[in-house]
């Protein structure tokens, strides 16, 4: 009883922390998650595993740019934001925390490439999760923006990749 109480605290604030952040224009809120995405990134591949270098691979650049920059980003967000979360909530209203995080469980294991890249994706996940319910509060178009902020963090990788 006491844990159910604490998972309901829990998922109380986050309902709460998704609230106040809606409050920022979508804009913001798109650049905020690349951002934070980026950072993860750089935790990743400079501290906490340098030596690793997980991903996809592919033929050509223009098919890595359409799959990475374009598909990925919309087959993606459809998959684990909007079917994910809304089928979820459409079940229990209420239950942000546990749709955010089982999102972005499988949002990690979607990207099978190795152990470490897992489990960076489903940091990913939680930030395209969390960006879905909080301009989804705003009563706006989740969907895109979630699209153009992965889409945005994407293009950015790829266009490092191709300079560096």
């Amino acid at each position: 009883m006491i844990r159910f109480q604490f998972l309901n605290r829990l998922n109380n604030l986050y309902i709460n922390a998704v609230q106040t952040i809606s409050k920022y224009s979508i804009v913001t809120l798109i650049l905020l998650t690349v951002a934070i995405e980026f950072s993860v990134s750089i935790i990743f591949s400079l501290w906490l595993f340098p030596n690793h270098s997980a991903g996809p691979t592919f033929d050509s650049k223009k098919e890595e740019f359409l799959f990475v920059v374009i598909l990925a980003p919309l087959i993606e967000t459809l998959i684990f934001q909007y079917s994910i979360i809304t089928s979820l909530l459409e079940k229990r209203p209420k239950a942000y925390l546990f749709a955010c995080i089982f999102s972005a469980i499988l949002f990690g294991l979607s990207h099978f490439y190795s152990p470490v890249y897992i489990l960076k994706t489903f940091f990913s996940g939680l930030l395209f999760a969390t960006l879905y319910l909080v301009v989804s509060q705003k009563k706006r178009n989740a969907f895109i923006a979630v699209v153009i902020a992965h889409a945005l963090y994407n293009l950015t990788v790829f266009c490092g990749r191709l300079f560096f």
